[in-house]
């Protein structure tokens, strides 16, 4: 998250993920993603709490990197502010209490052989090849939604539904559901 990017429309989409999470897993942000002298700001623009230690409590987490999540494969130039690994991700839902994983990932590698579906569909692959389960919000702000089992991922879905999330946004891949 850089200062020139905060209070833009993507910030108004992470509010509405705060919203549709409160009452069943509420989000809080990995602060590694956002600037500690930005962090109060974020807080208060998107609803978001900085996640320091896990709560006592179901939760979920975003992660909110400048750029997004690697392919698959390209995970060895490693993580920065701009960039998440999938192996992070995963790693992320083995935690107890945590009901969901959202990362922001407008990612697109131009120099790879896949097409963007097909890149999202690859990761998705390869977090279900590890027992997860996931879907993409598919949009200008894209999200990648992950869970440890299905129920979570049925559950949010629903909520999210609920908040007038039209279906045709929702990206599974075929081993996902």
């Amino acid at each position: 998250m850089k200062r020139d990017y905060l209070g833009d429309s993507y910030d108004a989409v992470k509010r509405l993920w705060q919203q549709a999470l409160s009452g069943w897993a509420p989000l809080y942000a990995e602060p590694r993603f956002v600037p500690e002298d930005l962090q109060e700001e974020f807080t208060l623009l998107t609803g978001i709490p900085m996640l320091h230690g896990a709560p006592h409590k179901s939760y979920s987490v975003l992660n909110d990197p400048d750029v997004g999540i690697r392919l698959p494969g390209e995970e060895n130039q490693g993580e920065s502010r701009k960039h998440i690994a999938l192996r992070s991700i995963r790693r992320q839902c083995g935690a107890p209490g945590l009901r969901a994983v959202i990362t922001f990932d407008q990612s697109l590698y131009r120099h790879s052989h896949l097409k963007p579906g097909q890149q999202r569909h690859a990761k998705m692959r390869l977090l279900a090849d590890a027992g997860l389960f996931a879907f993409y919000y598919v949009s200008h702000a894209p999200f990648l939604f992950v869970f440890p089992d299905t129920e979570s991922r049925e559950q949010l879905r629903q909520r999210l539904r609920r908040f007038g999330m039209p279906d045709r946004r929702f990206e599974t891949d075929e081993r996902n559901g």
